[in-house]
C-alpha cells in the first residue's frame, strides 16, 4: 500500500458499465469528484472497529467529546456500520449490502457521512460516499486507512484486539499494512497489551495505551 492523502485527492473515475464487443472489453466510466474537505484541529481520530469491548469502555460517549480547551484534543470518530447503529460518527464505513439496507432504513446516511465501495454507490446513487481509491480492505482496516488518508497524526484503535471476532484471517495483517504505509502516523492500540497482536506491537509507529491512559491522554 502507498500512502495517499485527501489534500492531494481531486477525485477518481469509477467504472459504471462493462461490456464485451467483438472480443474487446469496453467500459463506461464516470468521474467522481472529492466531495469532502476534512478540516480538523487536533489531528486525532478514534477508529471504532467493533463492538467487542463495549462492556469495557462505552465508546458512545465520544459523540459528546469536546476535546478540552478550544477543542485542542477533540477526536474525529470513524466506525463500522454496527457502531453507526449505536452512535453518531463523523465517518462510517460499511460495504456489506445487507447492513447498508439497515442504515438506509434508519435514514442515518441523510445526516451522516457513510463510505462504501463503488458497487454500493452505484446501487444507491446519492446516498453514500465513495471510499477514496478503494484499497480493497476489510471495513475494520478501512477505518484506519481513511483516518490516515485524512492526515490524522494520532489514531486511537478501539475494539481492535487479537480476540476481535472478525471472520477473515487476513485482517490483522491488513491493519499492519496500513500502519506501515503511514509511518508518520502513530497508531495507538487501546486495551491490555497482552491482547494485542505481536505484529502491531512491533510496528515502529505502534503504541499501546490502557483504557485509563487513553481517557486521560485524550481528555475523554
Amino acid at each position: 500500500m502507498q500512502a495517499r492523502y485527501r489534500t492531494d485527492y481531486a477525485g477518481e473515475f469509477i467504472v459504471t458499465n462493462s461490456t464485451w464487443i467483438a472480443g474487446k472489453k469496453e467500459q463506461t466510466r464516470e468521474w467522481i469528484a472529492n466531495p469532502i474537505e476534512n478540516q480538523h484541529i487536533s489531528g486525532r481520530a478514534a477508529c471504532i472497529g467493533s463492538t467487542f469491548e463495549l462492556g469495557t469502555f462505552d465508546y458512545t460517549r465520544l459523540q459528546r467529546h469536546r476535546g478540552g480547551l478550544l477543542g485542542s484534543k477533540k477526536l474525529q470518530t470513524y466506525g463500522v456500520g454496527e457502531v453507526a447503529q449505536q452512535m453518531r460518527l463523523d465517518f462510517a464505513v460499511e460495504t456489506n449490502a445487507n447492513k447498508l439496507k439497515d442504515i438506509l432504513d434508519t435514514k442515518y446516511q441523510e445526516t451522516n457521512t457513510v463510505y462504501t465501495n463503488p458497487r454500493n454507490c452505484l446501487a444507491y446513487p446519492g446516498e453514500f460516499y465513495l471510499i477514496p481509491l478503494n484499497p480493497h480492505l476489510l471495513d475494520i482496516s478501512q477505518l484506519l486507512y481513511l483516518a490516515a488518508f485524512d492526515n490524522h497524526k494520532e489514531i486511537f484503535m478501539l475494539g481492535y484486539t487479537s480476540e476481535t471476532p472478525i471472520d477473515h484471517p487476513t485482517w490483522i495483517n491488513e491493519v499492519r499494512t496500513v500502519m506501515d504505509a503511514y509511518p508518520g502516523t502513530l497508531f495507538y492500540m487501546i486495551g491490555e497489551p497482552t491482547n494485542m497482536p505481536d505484529i502491531w506491537m512491533q510496528a515502529a509507529n505502534g503504541r499501546n495505551l490502557t483504557y485509563r491512559e487513553f481517557i486521560s491522554y485524550c481528555d475523554v
